[in-house]
């Protein structure tokens, strides 16, 4: 259908065009070849007179026209899903939707592989795309997820919320840390002369900013500490802690299952780093989305399961 001397049907293409910044992937996601998907988004590029996707190093970006344009077509598509899910209603077992959900590591391997297994209990059509935290544009993580990302779901710290995008309140967890348990220098536990004296493995993001909570509350309180390894992920803090006097600070929970897969010992931080929340937000052009209200409370189901257990 053509609306303007636009087919419609190409506004399906730009919005994952721009979501994967890549014709091949995109091709997958569309089921057509790659020839017709570059097709695609020649036509595009014709009707809007604009790249659209201009070479970055050995990739793709948006361009500036394409990043006004990516809440846009987001907006359409999403009102007329909400206009096809209101005339046939939502079922889980017959959804074949794509969900894309953006938490960090922690989240994603404390909360999101209970909701996976749910989801191929009672949505066995669906797919479930799970993305690390990105690296803000201008230090706002949700809307560099939800509205230049383009994904359904965020995940984030409660001091890294949005106040513009519905949230709700999923996770409580705590800081502390863990060491080797065959380190005798920690068999007495962990004091605040130890922590600060001894190599420190932490997570930090491809381009070295840190903007972890424990980071950014020893920053606050001026408390240094020695960092000797930097990884991409909590969980292999316990790689680079195992079999050295190392320490490394993550949540409890993390902490819990990495302790029963190393050799490692769970201690009390000797700092008094503030309880942490996680706190799920989407965006409000999609709050009615029948699909992602029954996914929210999917999520927050596990979420109260997880913290009475």
């Amino acid at each position: 259908m053509r609306y303007r001397r636009l087919d419609l049907n190409l506004l399906v293409a730009l919005d994952v065009l721009l979501e994967e910044c890549s014709v091949s992937r995109a091709a997958q996601r569309l089921n057509l070849g790659q020839s017709a998907t570059s097709a695609a988004l020649g036509r595009l590029r014709e009707h809007f007179q604009d790249p659209l996707l201009v070479p970055l190093g050995r990739g793709l970006e948006p361009s500036a026209l394409a990043r006004q344009l990516a809440p846009k077509v987001r907006e359409v598509l999403s009102l007329a899903g909400e206009l096809v899910e209101t005339t046939t209603g939502f079922d889980p077992a017959r959804c074949e939707r794509r969900f894309v959900l953006v938490a960090s590591d922690y989240v994603a391997a404390t909360l999101v592989p209970a909701l996976s297994r749910n989801l191929a209990r009672l949505a066995p059509g669906a797919a479930l795309v799970v993305r690390d935290l990105p690296l803000p544009r201008d230090g706002d993580v949700v809307a560099e997820a939800l509205d230049y990302r383009r994904s359904d779901l965020v995940i984030v710290p409660q001091a890294r919320i949005n106040p513009r995008y519905p949230h709700a309140l999923l996770l409580k967890d705590e800081l502390c840390c863990i060491v080797c348990a065959r380190e005798p220098a920690y068999h007495q536990g962990l004091n605040l002369a130890d922590y600060c004296c001894a190599g420190h493995v932490v997570r930090e993001f491809t381009d070295g900013q840190n903007l972890s909570l424990d980071t950014q509350h020893l920053r606050e309180t001026g408390i240094e500490r020695r960092v000797e390894v930097a990884v991409q992920s909590f969980a292999l803090m316990a790689e680079f802690v195992v079999g050295t006097p190392r320490i490394a600070t993550l949540f409890r929970r993390q902490a819990e299952a990495l302790a029963r897969r190393y050799p490692l010992q769970v201690l009390p931080s000797p700092v008094a780093f503030p309880l942490a929340s996680q706190v799920l937000q989407w965006h409000p052009q999609q709050a009615a989305d029948p699909a992602l209200a029954w996914l929210r409370q999917l999520l927050a189901e596990q979420a109260q399961a997880l913290d009475q257990g």
